[in-house]
């Protein structure tokens, strides 16, 4: 399994002192008054877009290989070949998983920049669980990156959902028996998971065991990608293109019905079948918008959501008032723009985006192109104040070191501990959401050997999840 890599810096707390730690996260953002200045200041705080996965010469004719040679393990992501990578998804760390579809396997970018497998054998089946590396998937749709360094798999031709830990083993989550799509939520405890099958989308909890989710909501055409709001309610794509079909090219929300166990949807974005509005739809409201074969949907933690059309090419940015505005211009051809560019992007930069996420630290992330090219723009707005963090520790050898802190409330935060900050390597000790209460916690299993310990604590937001 390889190991996450931690680029961010950190200060170290020696024996009986009191240490201010930095925390690494997402600040939510103030609501604007006026529609427009939401998408504005949402976008302000990226940087530019990069192209930062697959290989710029290769054909871009939709005949793109689907496999995986053996010499790209370890290699710069762009000068690796993805088969129409379904999901790119980043953790709190800045690394990016990918589910690369066509080649049946997950990759991880590191944030340095190098990729490797760390889920499938590159070639479709089902052998089990295990190590995550030697056992199978079949055309996995999306890798869900949790806070604690674990992962989710969509895995969509075995009709399973599974998890593989942070020390790199693969269990099965969910068996599902109607076929599985391409959206994946998960909670960040693992007690709740919402998925798409092809017309469902349907919530499995634990109570369920490994069998299939409930149904929430069917009677729809063909389902692209679900996400969670700020109060809970789920946002679903769906990506079907067919003018006499009532649900195609439509936005939804599911949220629960007045009676316990029953759900209500409306459509909240898109006029629905092939119609794509493209530039003329910035600044309308988004139930007037045709958006051919949305498809990826992202909250943002300013309360909007980002959408991908496949088919229109683009990548929108939908606010708390219900309006549209356009990120990133693109078509449904082959375009695939190398350089930078800064958002909005108003010339075609991209073509047929699949997915779009916002990742655990605040990168916007997209998979574009049948061609499969991986872009992301960092996040570079404002984090949280740091926690100040007491650390006491006996000078005894072995002795326990009992710390204290305060979080505040509505955040989420996670305690780490190394032997070695050099090493880059900060295994988790504790993720919790913050009450507002301090919290006190002791380390007990130092040996008389470990003469220093470090600490930090990583905020990261609330919500989306």
């Amino acid at each position: 399994m390889i190991s996450p890599l931690d680029p961010s810096a950190c200060l170290a707390g020696w024996p009986g002192r009191a240490v201010r730690l930095a925390v690494v996260g997402l600040a939510a953002m103030v609501g604007h008054a006026a529609a427009s200045l939401e998408t504005d200041g949402v976008l302000e705080n990226y940087g530019e877009l990069e192209w930062i996965a697959g290989i710029n010469a290769q054909d871009l004719t939709n005949t793109n290989q689907s496999e995986w040679l053996p010499e790209y393990e370890g290699m710069p992501a762009t000068e690796v070949n993805l088969s129409e990578p379904h999901s790119a998804m980043g953790d709190l760390w800045g690394n990016i998983y990918i589910a690369d579809k066509n080649a049946h396997a997950i990759r991880r970018i590191r944030p340095d920049g190098i990729i490797h497998t760390v889920a499938g054998t590159n070639v479709a089946g089902y052998n089990g669980d295990g190590l995550a590396t030697t056992h199978q998937l079949n055309g996995p749709q999306n890798a869900y990156p949790m806070p604690d360094g674990s992962f989710y798999i969509l895995d969509s031709g075995n009709q399973k959902i599974r998890k593989v830990d942070a020390a790199g083993q693969m269990t099965t989550v969910v068996n599902e028996t109607t076929g599985l799509s391409r959206g994946l939520w998960v909670k960040r405890d693992g007690s709740v998971i919402y998925y798409c099958t092809n017309t469902a989308v349907k919530r499995w909890m634990t109570a369920l065991g490994t069998g299939p989710g409930a149904t929430m909501s069917g009677g729809v055409s063909e389902l692209g990608n679900l996400d969670v709001g700020e109060n809970g309610d789920v946002y679903v794509t769906d990506r079907g293109a067919a003018t006499n079909d009532a649900t195609a090219g439509k936005v939804f929300r599911i949220a629960p019905g007045a009676t316990p166990g029953t759900w209500t949807r409306q459509v909240v974005a898109g006029t629905g079948g092939s119609a794509d509005s493209g530039p003329s739809a910035r600044g309308t409201p988004a139930l007037t918008a045709g958006l051919a074969g949305v498809r990826g949907i992202a909250f943002h933690p300013a309360g909007g959501y980002f959408l991908a059309t496949h088919k229109g090419g683009d990548i929108w940015y939908v606010d708390r008032a219900g309006e549209i505005q356009m990120v990133v211009r693109g078509d449904n051809g082959n375009t695939h723009t190398t350089a930078p560019q800064p958002l909005p992007v108003t010339g075609n930069s991209i073509a047929e985006p699949r997915f779009v996420s916002v990742a655990l630290n605040g990168d916007l992330l997209m998979a574009t192109n049948d061609a499969g090219f991986i872009r992301r723009a960092r996040y570079l707005g404002p984090v949280p104040a740091a926690l100040n963090m007491t650390v006491n520790r006996p000078l005894v050898p072995g002795g326990a070191v009992r710390l204290s802190w305060l979080p505040p409330a509505g955040t989420w935060y996670r305690l780490e501990s190394t032997g070695n900050p050099g090493t880059g390597l900060w295994p988790p000790r504790q993720i919790a959401a913050g009450t507002g209460v301090v919290v006190q916690w002791t380390e007990s299993t130092l040996t008389s050997t470990q003469k220093q310990q470090f600490y930090r604590l990583r905020q990261f937001r609330a919500w989306p999840n």
